[in-house]
C-alpha cells in the first residue's frame, strides 16, 4: 500500500520510473496524517478514530476512503472487523504471515501480544523479509494464519503465489485473502503478459495490476488446497455499519488449508 502514488501516475504510465524504484521509495510508505479534522459519526474500527469525513485515496481520488489517523482503507476496515468478530486472532497464539504489510494493520497486529507476526514484501524496506511471494523463504507449515490484502493482482504468476501461501500454512491453518473481485464476471480478466503500465491502467484501473478477478477466483484458491468461504461486506455488516465505518462493496475469502495431498511440496 503506497500513499501519494497518484502524484507519480504520469511518470509511471510513461514508464519513466521502474516499478522497483517506486516500491523501494520509503517516502511512499509514510501515511499522510491530517493534523486537524472534525470529529463525527464516521469511525475507524482499527484505531478508534472518529471523524466527520475521511480522506480521499487512490488514483481517482476515491472520497471518504482513508482514515485520517491510521491511514486504513475500506478493505482494511472490513478485514479487521471480520478478524475481531469472527476469529480468535485476538486471544489465541498464532504464527502470522502478513504479506505487503499495511501500516494500519502492522500497528494493530503489534498490539496483540499473543501473535508472532512476520511480514514479507518484494520491495517494501519496512517488511521483515524481502522476498517474492512466488518463492517464499519459509519452511512448509510454518504459519497458522496468512493475511494478504490486494497483493495477488500485482503478481504475474498468481497461481505460484497462491501455491506458496498454501505451502507455508499448516493443515487447518487459514488465510484471509482480498483482491479486486467482481463476481459478475464469469472469469478473471487476465493480463499477466501485459508489460505496459499504461495498458494495465486502462484495463485494470492500476498501472501495476495484472488482472481483475472474476467468479472463478474461489476455484483458483481451491485448486491450491484450500476450502474457501467467500465473505461479502453486505452480508458481514448492516447498511448502518457500512456507512459508519465507510466500507464499500467488498469481498474477503477465508481459505482453510486442507491436509496435504500425495506428492505435494511442503519443504524448501
Amino acid at each position: 500500500m503506497l500513499f501519494g502514488l497518484e502524484r507519480l501516475q504520469g511518470r509511471i504510465v510513461g514508464a519513466a520510473i521502474p516499478e522497483a524504484e517506486i516500491y523501494r521509495d520509503e517516502r511512499l510508505y509514510k501515511r499522510p496524517r491530517q493534523a486537524r479534522f472534525t470529529r463525527g459519526q464516521l469511525q475507524c474500527p482499527i484505531c478508534g478514530a472518529s471523524a466527520r469525513r475521511f480522506l480521499a485515496f487512490g488514483l481517482a481520488g476515491r472520497r471518504n476512503a482513508q482514515c485520517p489517523v491510521c491511514g486504513s482503507l475500506e478493505r482494511h476496515r472490513m478485514l479487521w472487523l471480520y478478524l475481531a468478530r469472527h476469529t480468535d486472532l485476538g486471544v489465541r497464539r498464532y504464527r502470522v504471515l502478513h504479506t505487503a504489510p499495511e501500516p494500519c494493520l502492522v500497528d494493530a497486529l503489534a498490539r496483540l501480544p499473543n501473535l508472532r507476526t512476520r511480514s514479507v514484501d518484494r520491495f517494501n524496506p519496512h517488511a521483515d523479509v524481502q522476498a517474492d511471494l512466488t518463492d517464499l523463504p519459509f519452511a512448509g507449515r510454518r504459519f497458522d494464519v496468512v493475511l494478504s490484502s490486494h497483493v495477488l493482482e500485482h503478481i504475474p504468476d498468481d497461481g505460484a503465489a497462491i501455491a506458496e501461501l498454501a505451502r507455508v500454512l499448516r493443515p487447518g491453518g487459514w488465510a484471509a485473502i482480498m483482491v479486486p473481485y467482481d463476481p459478475a464476471r464469469p472469469a478473471t480478466e487476465e493480463g499477466r503478459h501485459i508489460a505496459s503500465p499504461a495498458e494495465r491502467l486502462a484495463r485494470f484501473g492500476h498501472p501495476y495490476h495484472y488482472r481483475i478477478y472474476g467468479a472463478d477466483f474461489p476455484a483458483r484458491l481451491a485448486d491450491a488446497g484450500f476450502r474457501v468461504t467467500p465473505v461479502s461486506s453486505r452480508r458481514l455488516l448492516t447498511a448502518h455499519q457500512r456507512r459508519r465505518y465507510r466500507i464499500n462493496r467488498n469481498y474477503l475469502f477465508i481459505c482453510t488449508r486442507l491436509p496435504e495431498r500425495v506428492g505435494e511440496r511442503t519443504g524448501k
